[in-house]
């Protein structure tokens, strides 16, 4: 690792960037193609869309680069004196946006803020084991428990790749990091049952990232592992058929009449199977996909409801029963109305009680 002055024009956009590979169309660029025009393009492109990089740019526009944070690349072994961006994707892209105004669109810009941006000191990593680790660290205590944070799915792909790929253990991660050997452990579970669905011959399709809350909830909710029969040794869901069924339930269906969204949408939901999972009738009902979800909950949930109407019935006899008379004539005409209402009520729920029992 060293320091060296470099010319932004040799310094190349990440295509592959964490950023972009929750994004949909998402698609892997070879490594030998990272320096061709289009491809640099694209990946400008998606900063510019994705990032809210504006900011920056009226920042630096306004006041110059102010190198607060060096930027952090490694060396590209397709192109002479050619770099790729490992950190500062964001700073590298709102500078090349300032200096293509400049050189391309004839925008008046200040000689000292172009000065300031087209040579710039970074620091340069080598692509063995050693430094292929710190560029993992690097962007794991940036983006995964620091200021500039990656949405759930880019933390986990970190996780993965730095025990998969860099052999490092759990704990190692973890002091990486800077999150808990738990929290490391459960995104990597996570991850691997998100990619265990891409191998579904009939729920692959729908196996995108926007899905990796789903699994990080199911992976984090004993009921759903016992369902499906997690195993921690192959890091999958090993009961076949009950996995089928869950992929339904988070997979769009589709029927002649068109295209459904997915009976469970949101880790929330995720969080109630528990509520579900051990009764027999509201099972069914999760399974039965022309039925809502809420339909499987609330029948869950019914015997709790019973008992909470009955515990506030008392709760209200209860207060009613110790008015004192001093109260009683302060009432006035809206409390006249509830009681009447409390009446009413009471009485209608006697009629349904009598009805029903005929």
């Amino acid at each position: 690792m060293k320091q060296e002055n470099l010319d932004l024009k040799n310094v190349l956009l990440d295509p592959n960037n964490f950023r972009f590979q929750d994004l949909p169309g998402f698609n892997f660029a070879a490594e030998h193609r990272f320096h061709e025009p289009a491809v640099q393009a694209r990946a400008l492109k998606r900063i510019r869309e994705e990032e809210s990089i504006i900011p920056l740019k009226e920042s630096i526009l306004k006041n110059g680069y102010i190198p607060i944070e060096k930027i952090v690349v490694r060396p590209y072994e397709h192109l002479d004196n050619a770099y790729v961006v490992v950190e500062g994707n964001r700073r590298v892209a709102t500078m090349k946006w300032i200096l293509e105004d400049y050189h391309e669109g004839g925008v008046d810009i200040e000689k000292s803020v172009i000065d300031s941006i087209s040579n710039l000191e970074m620091i340069v990593i080598e692509s063995d084991g050693d430094d292929e680790l710190f560029r993992a660290s690097l962007m794991g205590i940036r983006h995964v428990s620091g200021i500039k944070h990656w949405g759930g799915y880019q933390r986990a792909k970190l996780v993965t790749e730095m025990r998969d790929k860099l052999d490092v253990g759990a704990q190692e991660v973890a002091a990486r990091i800077g999150l808990s050997t738990n929290e490391v452990t459960r995104r990597y579970r996570a991850f691997k049952a998100l990619e265990q669905m891409k191998e579904s011959e009939s729920y692959a399709e729908y196996a995108s990232p926007s899905l990796y809350p789903i699994f990080h909830e199911a992976i984090s909710t004993p009921a759903i592992k016992e369902w499906l029969n997690w195993d921690d040794g192959k890091y999958q869901f090993t009961d076949y058929e009950a996995l089928d069924k869950f992929y339904s339930l988070i997979s769009p269906e589709i029927s002649e009449s068109g295209e459904k969204p997915p009976k469970i949408k949101t880790y929330s939901q995720v969080r109630e199977l528990k509520v579900i999972l051990g009764k027999q009738d509201a099972f069914n009902s999760l399974l039965d996909l022309s039925r809502p979800f809420e339909d499987a909950y609330a029948i869950a949930k019914k015997d709790e409801l019973t008992k909470a109407w009955y515990d506030e019935a008392n709760e209200a006899i209860y207060a009613l029963s110790n008015i004192g008379i001093s109260e009683l004539k302060k009432i006035d005409e809206s409390g006249i109305e509830l009681l009447e209402r409390i009446k009413e009520v009471a009485q209608e729920r006697l009629n349904d009680i009598e009805a029903l029992r005929k």
